[in-house]
């Protein structure tokens, strides 16, 4: 017999937490009392990056296209749609809404809700820089323990930091900067010309584009 005085099943989502490449949104929760609960998500291509500087953070590159495999619904929810459909390839910067449909838990539930965005792997390539070199008018110097070995995304931007006084001296002026190929310079910290009057820090920040494929050996960093 149908039992006018049964109680609703209520789903409280306390928050709703978006992961995507070691990153997470949180947007705020919701409550239902339905057998299927609709979510709307805004999803925005745009570039993450964990390099900061004394001006604040900075796009140290542009951003690229990215591919969401697949979107995991954590327990004890269960997808029953999404659009658009998945795996799709979504340009830089580009917006796109997913609608996602899912089903309630059987039971009184109160917890977050977790929307797991899977990112197509990026390529990596194998870096070994034996040691970096300053040139400046013709002399070469080395730094000491300039040697890194490490697996990095293809044209991913790192940061090198040269002590100047390495191979300039107090009254030269430094007007540009460039990197050995296959590296490619993208900017630095502080901004160009300058010049070493000890007024300003000695030490030069290099944002660096890493190759496009794997590398061993010198990079040699020109100064003029």
């Amino acid at each position: 017999m149908f039992n006018l005085f049964k109680k609703k099943k209520v789903t409280r989502i306390t928050a709703i937490n978006l992961k995507l490449q070691g990153y997470t949104h949180v947007l705020a929760g919701l409550e239902s009392n339905g057998e299927q609960i609709e979510l709307k998500i805004p999803f925005r291509n745009k570039l993450h990056t964990d390099m900061l500087v004394k001006s604040g953070y900075f796009k140290a590159e542009k951003s690229k296209p990215i591919t969401i495999e697949k979107i995991e619904v954590s327990e004890p929810f269960i997808p029953t749609s999404i659009e658009p459909k998945v795996p799709i390839e979504i340009e830089a910067d580009a917006l796109v809404e997913f609608k996602i449909n899912f089903m309630a838990p059987p039971h009184n539930y109160s917890g977050p809700l977790n929307l797991h965005f899977v990112a197509k792997s990026p390529e990596l390539i194998h870096l070994e820089i034996s040691k970096t070199v300053l040139v400046y008018k013709g002399k070469k110097v080395e730094i000491e323990s300039s040697s890194r070995m490490l697996n990095i995304e293809k044209g991913k931007i790192f940061v090198e930091k040269i002590q100047l006084l390495k191979a300039m001296s107090y009254g030269d002026n430094l007007s540009k900067v460039s990197a050995s190929f296959p590296f490619k310079l993208i900017g630095t910290d502080p901004i160009l010309p300058l010049q070493l009057d000890g007024s300003k820090p000695t030490i030069l920040s290099l944002q660096i584009q890493s190759p496009q494929q794997t590398y061993s050996g010198v990079m040699e960093i020109l100064l003029e």
